[in-house]
């Protein structure tokens, strides 16, 4: 299987159907259709130095081409895994809650900046923290500055948050142990992962996927709520 395979058999199938079940409306959708261009954008820099460094990389003849050092279904997949995350999440969400304690965005915020700290001194270690220490120092920013600006409206909207960051991410789990472990179709380095593994996967490989699903769910509950776009203006 090549990685365009990967994508039409894995991605654009329960994405139609995400779709088909959702059915997005305004004004929701303009954050929807806007968030795979920002995911795009944020993990462009963050995937060549990636790929550059060797942490982790792609067989020949499972790809067509490659763009700087990243293949051009990597760039596809960071369209369209924020497109299926946030599919689920147009149907999860329900109605924007009140906003729940606001000391959440103080414990929030402080939980994100040690998580941060954490990353930078993994990536000052480097060898076998590597892969971890990029995850944690490029994605726990994001997040401090998300829960800082309005964790209360995150707590309060807790139900679609957790189902949608961790039904997309047990998927995900699943269609990269079948990538990595039963096709071949990229591999990573043990150079640079601490080499604990569940479920057939590395531990940094299941942090990925929560990040980046994190990431998508958590902002496009705030570009949905009214009270956080109150608080912009």
């Amino acid at each position: 299987m090549t990685y365009l395979q990967f994508h039409l058999f894995f991605l654009l199938p329960p994405l139609l159907a995400l779709l088909l079940w959702a059915r997005p409306r305004p004004p929701r959708l303009w954050a929807y259709l806007l968030m795979p261009l920002i995911a795009l954008a944020y993990t462009t820099p963050w995937d060549n130095y990636l790929v550059w460094k060797g942490v982790w990389g792609y067989p020949e003849g499972r790809v067509l081409l490659r763009i700087g050092y990243v293949p051009l279904e990597e760039y596809l997949f960071f369209l369209l895994q924020p497109l299926l995350t946030g599919a689920l999440l147009l149907r999860l969400a329900g109605a924007p809650p009140p906003a729940g304690p606001g000391l959440a965005r103080v414990v929030g915020g402080g939980i994100w900046l040690l998580v941060t700290a954490l990353g930078v001194l993994l990536l000052a270690l480097g060898g076998k923290f590597l892969y971890l220490g990029l995850i944690l120092a490029y994605f726990s920013p994001v997040f401090l500055l998300q829960w800082a600006f309005a964790g209360d409206l995150l707590v309060a909207w807790w139900k679609p948050s957790g189902l949608g960051v961790a039904l997309p991410t047990l998927y995900l789990w699943g269609a990269d142990h079948f990538a990595i472990a039963q096709e071949g179709i990229w591999w990573i380095s043990e150079a640079y992962i601490l080499g604990l593994k569940a479920w057939g996967l590395p531990l940094e490989e299941m942090v990925f996927f929560l990040f980046t699903n994190l990431a998508v769910v958590q902002g496009l509950l705030l570009a949905w709520h009214p009270e956080a776009l109150r608080r912009l203006r």
